[in-house]
């Protein structure tokens, strides 16, 4: 009888998650070495760096991979990983942070799709990583089952494929069918031949972004949504550069309504042609609702067709109109033109906000907007800041990050705010200890959520974005 309790209370202990510390001076000197030794729940802390050739299958669930400081950069060097990416994820739940991919080539016989990430498994979050001359940078499986991809402050440069059967199929980042993709506070830049962001999603959330061609970038469509479904593009900057490929800037709905869900809302974007001639949108004849609503639409082109409901737009075929700040270097900031500073007030859709709660902050950041509507993805005023010489307030990098119960902001006192993605500030549970503040999760629904910390003697001194998960 002892013995039968003895096993019973050994088989009903809980398995403890592990962190796997790796580096050139560690006893494991690559992620490959701990691919295959790694289990469900596991982290994996990777020291900065350069790891070239070092390629990884990662089949476990609930891994968190991190280079805690600075970024461990991977250079394929003519290695790819199942013939899919410099790192490959079957399992489900990965969350990835601080890497830089480049250099992911396969052949033309395999698919010329190379990717910085090759995500095959559900549910799959990245944030703070670079993406640079892959054939793909990241590129995500075909599953609608209960598949959230959430994106966030990473970076896409010069991926794509420039000849071959394969040109204009590969993109900077390309999102197969799932149930939820978020793409937040992200640059883009130059795809080749392919498009800036593709996205399938049933639900898609292209918020807050630079995508930018640049003088030399070849690339097709700035955002395309080829099935429909629920998408919301909103406070982005976006330029169709000179040399792109295809004249259409916005493109939805193009394959056909095959997202159960079907609505297209653009609104608070910053959209600038340098190309001549340009379609700013492509909407699908029959979409249900397409509102575009308190946009700045710059440069010649055809901005107003296929779409139902227009409204609080500011639209001039001459850039100078907007006394853009510095226009050569793609800074959209409006300076000394006070005569559209109202916009629409729009209501919620499905309980998400359609105003907007944020701007970008360049490089791959972003800071608060203020409350009272203004067309375009920035709050301005005479004399506003620049996006590249802004003084974003400063980022604390809690950790863990995501995190299922608790998280510390180290080093850091004075109170903290939460709020949600629409804005609304969010009753939290928080302590200061000798660590620094310590955020609970109390009854936090999984998501993102954005931080502010102040203190009476200089107001707000830090801000940022936590993400929580089970």
């Amino acid at each position: 009888m002892k013995r039968f309790i003895f096993l019973l209370l050994f088989c009903a202990s809980p398995v403890l998650a592990k962190t796997w510390l790796v580096g050139p001076t560690r006893s494991y000197t690559a992620p490959s070495k701990v691919a295959n030794l790694v289990a469900d729940g596991d982290t994996v802390l990777v020291d900065s760096g350069l790891y070239t050739g070092d390629v990884a299958t990662w089949n476990a669930n609930d891994l968190v991979l991190r280079c805690p400081n600075g970024m461990a950069r991977f250079n394929a060097n003519g290695n790819i990983a199942g013939l899919k990416g410099i790192w490959l994820f079957y399992g489900k739940n990965a969350y990835v942070e601080g890497f830089e991919f480049y250099g992911a080539q396969i052949s033309a016989a395999d698919g010329d799709n190379g990717a910085g990430i090759r995500v095959q498994g559900n549910n799959f979050t990245c944030r703070r990583c670079y993406f640079h001359d892959n054939q793909e940078g990241i590129l995500t499986g075909n599953d609608t089952n209960s598949n959230n991809i959430l994106i966030e402050a990473c970076a896409f440069d010069h991926n794509g494929v420039e000849t071959g059967g394969a040109a204009g199929y590969e993109h900077n980042i390309y999102i197969g069918l799932c149930s939820r993709c978020t793409i937040t506070f992200c640059y883009f830049h130059a795809s080749i031949v392919g498009h800036e962001v593709k996205c399938r999603a049933n639900r898609s959330y292209i918020l807050y972004n630079y995508i930018v061609d640049g003088p030399t970038g070849d690339g097709s469509y700035s955002v395309d949504i080829p099935q429909g479904g629920r998408a919301f593009v909103i406070g982005n900057i976006i330029e169709k550069g000179p040399m792109a490929q295809n004249s259409t800037a916005i493109i939805y709905g193009e394959e056909g309504f095959k997202n159960p869900d079907t609505g297209f809302y653009f609104v608070n974007n910053t959209l600038v042609s340098d190309r001549n001639p340009t379609t700013f949108f492509s909407i699908a004849s029959g979409t249900p609702v397409a509102l575009i609503a308190n946009n700045i639409i710059a440069g010649n082109g055809h901005p107003i067709a296929g779409f139902t409901d227009t409204v609080g737009n500011v639209i001039n075929p001459d850039t100078s109109f907007f006394h853009f700040a510095d226009p050569q270097h793609y800074d959209y900031h409006v300076k000394n033109f006070p005569g559209f500073t109202n916009a629409a007030t729009l209501p919620p859709v499905d309980g998400f906000s359609l105003m907007p709660a944020s701007e970008y902050v360049d490089p791959e950041d972003s800071m608060p907007r203020i409350a009272v509507p203004q067309v375009g993805a920035f709050d301005y005023s005479a004399g506003s800041q620049s996006v590249t010489g802004i003084n974003a307030l400063p980022t604390v990098h809690n950790f863990p990050n995501p995190f299922s119960i608790q998280t510390v902001f180290p080093n850091s006192m004075g109170s903290l705010k939460l709020f949600n993605a629409c804005g609304t500030e969010i009753p939290v549970r928080y302590s200061e200890t000798k660590e620094g503040i310590v955020l609970e999760r109390s009854d936090l629904a999984d998501g993102i959520y954005f931080y502010r910390i102040s203190d009476v003697e200089h107001g707000t001194i830090a801000q940022g974005s936590v993400v929580i998960t089970n």
